[in-house]
């Protein structure tokens, strides 16, 4: 249904953000325009994502040693498909350096949950944290249900290799300790007929 020209597309339960061509359209008023209504999502997929999501927040309130009441989803959060296609747009330059925090001021834990395995369904698209003082790079292959979770400032700066074949595919799972930036779980959208 959507896809980027480029060599990332996302989609966002949240919001409906997903990639088409050189933009992105909300999914859902996508849906609602077609003259044969189809369910793309069912109540039992949104019930997936909760229950993942919840294990995710579990998973960092443990590592970390703080309350999960404490940890609250926020944006953007969303499922991302990479490939070797040349960029189009900025928002398929998915290698370059950056730290989560300064793009996303909401963000405290970042999570990245694998669906693709490194070597198997995909080349390149290693996940490469970076040190520039101490010169050292630690390296996170993705592995089908492998989960990587870290604190989104500064001392985890990062950047997704290139994916030079295959297909890589994730989801980012973000939280933050800031209630005011917390956002609900995603909805079944219910078609009027």
């Amino acid at each position: 249904m959507g896809g980027s020209s480029g060599g990332a597309s996302i989609l966002d339960l949240h919001t409906g953000a997903l990639s088409m061509a050189t933009n992105f359209v909300n999914i859902y008023k996508l849906i609602e325009s077609k003259p044969q209504k189809e369910e793309v999502f069912s109540e039992k997929d949104f019930e997936v994502y909760r229950t993942v999501k919840n294990k995710i927040r579990e998973t960092i309130a443990i590592h970390f040693g703080i309350s999960s009441a404490q940890l609250y989803l926020t944006d953007p959060t969303f499922f991302s498909r990479l490939t070797e296609k040349s960029a189009q747009t900025k928002h398929d330059e998915y290698w370059h350096k950056h730290v989560d925090k300064h793009t996303y001021k909401s963000f405290h834990f970042t999570s990245l949950l694998y669906l693709s395995t490194y070597g198997e369904d995909f080349s390149g698209g290693r996940f490469l944290f970076t040190d520039e003082t101490s010169n050292n790079t630690i390296i996170i292959e993705p592995k089908l249900g492998r989960l990587s979770a870290f604190t989104s400032g500064s001392e985890n700066e990062h950047f997704v290799e290139r994916v030079t074949s295959g297909t890589r595919f994730a989801i980012t799972v973000s939280f933050t300790c800031d209630p005011k930036f917390a956002i609900k779980d995603p909805q079944i959208v219910r078609h009027k007929n």
